[in-house]
């Protein structure tokens, strides 16, 4: 057996294994790998040695008393078998915490109490629930096991990047949606993650809509833009692509404070050094780059696709209106390929400026090579005016000093190069894009989550996601996908 460093210790306490006869007292020993536990402290000769790994199951056993709910013990897997370990609670919190990303635990309803479902996708229901410890509020997204199992290998590939990807930016709860726990039961994969208690942009171009309102002001727009290049630089300096920006996926979490505006959603994302894509071709109509939809086989694509779709928001931001219009899924789809982007839009000196309009061309240019990053977005001028550089802290972590290459007027040349250049592909690779654009998804199921969890309101109090939706050809592939009844902006697409 290899050798066992103590300074690499990070924490330790003594537990205890009840015998029938007599209890036996071990010593813990946690490391960034593996815990270990043996009857002497520092010993080389461990009883126990628990890898951490995804496939390694924690269970948690609670006790009621006066105080209220303690964790007592834990179980934990040895030689086919559930050891259990008794402890003081304090000690076993603090355990928790520290292996909760490296392990999957499994007792979920031991330890949260469902208040409501607050959404619902084709794969999962996202619910509201009680932490029993602490009476803390988190959401919880159930996965169905039954619906990665239809996807074959590819399912389960994506469900773990999935939860890779939720790992790696844990540590940046300000920009992300932060998962706290995974678990698993017999029908569900279980990822709790934090509860953010403010709405959705969409909810917002929602409420504005309703009171006559097709914009937010100018200030508050750029407030949001600028979290969101923030956030999309944080994502990519990790070399992960979102893949399904949109103003669904943008979530602020508080009320009333665009400040805290967070990316959601990465059932979609990737990782960028990846040597060949889940689902290369998907998104959203209308929020698509164009290098998604002419994909050749075997190419690949970079964060820059994360740009276009954030310069799709960018426009509405500014007008009001989708980029890609329609009130169709085949609309917007449509559109959405055409890529026609009309820039000449009337100055009105407050939303539309040669600024504003600057950093949107460089947004949406067709070429990813001419896009901008999110990094220099960050620096662009359209943020300099009346805006206040103090709301952002992170931004000076991103910000690169100016250069005044980076924003000058788009040259006529680039962009003639650019739009002869995707034309030649667009005409080359148009049969190939119509027939291998989307594959068929299976039919959602009712997700039936352990105990308490199948028993709560199938009317959810607040909609995370758009669920009016169904199955339909695409009269431009001949593809069977999701049609969408409300608004094309919602429906993912899949390859």
């Amino acid at each position: 057996m290899d050798y066992i460093d103590y300074t690499e210790i990070r924490f330790s306490f003594i537990g205890v294994r009840k015998h029938f006869f007599s209890d036996k007292q071990y010593y813990v020993s946690v490391f960034d790998d593996c815990f270990i536990m043996g009857t002497t402290s520092n010993t080389q000769q461990p009883k126990y040695t628990i890898k951490f790994g995804f496939a390694t199951k924690i269970r948690w056993n609670i006790k009621k008393t006066k105080q209220g709910l303690i964790i007592d013990s834990f179980s934990f897997p040895y030689k086919q078998e559930m050891k259990a370990l008794s402890a003081n609670h304090d000690n076993l919190i603090k355990f928790k915490e520290m292996i909760s990303l490296k392990v999957t635990f499994d007792n979920i309803n031991d330890l949260y109490q469902p208040l409501s479902q607050i959404g619902k996708g084709i794969s999962a229901k996202v619910y509201s629930a009680t932490y029993k410890l602490d009476q803390k509020i988190y959401a919880i997204k159930a996965i169905e096991k039954a619906f990665l199992k239809q996807q074959n290998e590819s399912g389960q590939a994506a469900f773990k990047m999935e939860v890779s990807v939720l790992k790696t930016l844990a540590k940046y709860p300000e920009n992300f949606l932060t998962l706290k726990e995974i678990y698993e039961g017999d029908q569900v994969h279980c990822l709790v993650t934090s509860y953010l208690e403010g709405s959705s942009l969409t909810q917002e171009f929602d409420r504005l809509k309703a009171a006559d309102i097709y914009r937010f002001p100018i200030h508050q727009a750029k407030i949001i833009m600028k979290k969101l290049l923030t956030n999309l630089a944080v994502l990519h300096q990790n070399k992960i692509i979102h893949r399904d920006l949109k103003p669904d996926n943008l979530m602020f979490s508080k009320k009333n404070d665009y400040s805290t505006l967070v990316l959601v959603d990465f059932g979609l994302a990737t990782s960028e050094s990846m040597e060949k894509f889940l689902f290369p071709k998907c998104g959203t109509p209308g929020y698509v780059a164009p290098e998604i939809l002419a994909l050749k086989p075997y190419n690949k694509y970079t964060t820059k696709v994360d740009i276009f779709s954030c310069g799709c928001i960018f426009y509405k931001l500014l007008t009001g209106k989708n980029l890609f219009g329609g009130i169709s899924f085949d609309e917007a789809l449509k559109q959405n390929r055409m890529c026609q982007i009309e820039f000449n839009i009337p100055i009105d000196q407050h939303y539309i400026t040669e600024q504003s309009i600057n950093l949107l061309q460089q947004m949406l240019m067709k070429n990813p090579k001419y896009r901008i990053s999110a990094k220099d977005a960050l620096s662009h001028p359209f943020f300099d005016q009346n805006f206040d550089q103090n709301i952002f802290q992170q931004v000076l972590m991103f910000s690169p000093k100016r250069s005044s290459k980076t924003f000058l007027n788009v040259k006529q040349e680039e962009q003639q190069s650019d739009m002869d250049s995707y034309q030649e592909d667009k005409i080359s690779n148009e049969k190939q894009v119509e027939e291998s654009n989307f594959i068929q998804l299976p039919k959602s199921k009712r997700c039936s989550l352990m105990g308490d969890f199948s028993q709560l309101s199938q009317s959810p109090s607040k909609l995370l996601l758009d669920i009016h939706q169904f199955y339909q050809k695409d009269p431009l592939s001949g593809i069977r996908c999701i049609k969408v009844t409300q608004s094309p902006q919602v429906s993912q697409v899949l390859e």
